[in-house]
């Protein structure tokens, strides 16, 4: 694994398993953890094929110029701030297309038109994504919000 993300997809995929085959697991001696550990290890091997075959297709995509790949590098950012647990909850909840608009825009302040670029989708949609993740977690974090003296200072 990469990152503790990476770790904690494997392990919430490996639970999910076992809830979902809940009546089909095998109990040795009592213990589900000979099936978890399997499970996990399974889990943890279709995640890095999934990857490698991921960097094989970008490798194939034509590119004007090299572009750093960030993920690794907000997830190492992400990692070692000390963020409350309701805020790293609520950008986990979010799916692929959302975390990728959020990194783009908001954590390195791209521009619409340049996330667009790089997503490979309209610049409406990364701004209606963005809006909509924005409405989404103000709803969810709402203690964070600025009290009324903060917001008119």
């Amino acid at each position: 694994m990469h990152t503790s993300w990476d770790a904690e997809e494997v392990a919430a995929t490996a639970f999910f398993e076992l809830w979902r085959r809940r009546d089909k697991v095998r109990i040795v001696d009592g213990s589900v953890l000979p099936w978890l550990l399997a499970t996990t290890s399974f889990a943890a091997k279709n995640s890095l094929r999934s990857r490698r075959r991921y960097q094989r297709l970008l490798h194939r995509i034509p590119h004007d110029e090299d572009v750093a790949d960030h993920a690794d590098e907000v997830a190492r950012a992400m990692d070692s701030l000390k963020i409350s647990e309701s805020v790293r909850e609520a950008l986990r909840q979010l799916n692929p297309r959302e975390a990728s608009v959020v990194i783009l825009c908001i954590i390195h302040e791209l521009p619409l038109a340049e996330a667009a670029v790089v997503l490979g989708v309209p610049e409406g949609t990364v701004k209606s994504r963005l809006s909509r993740v924005k409405a989404r977690l103000r709803g969810e974090l709402h203690e964070y919000a600025p009290r009324p003296e903060e917001a008119n200072a």
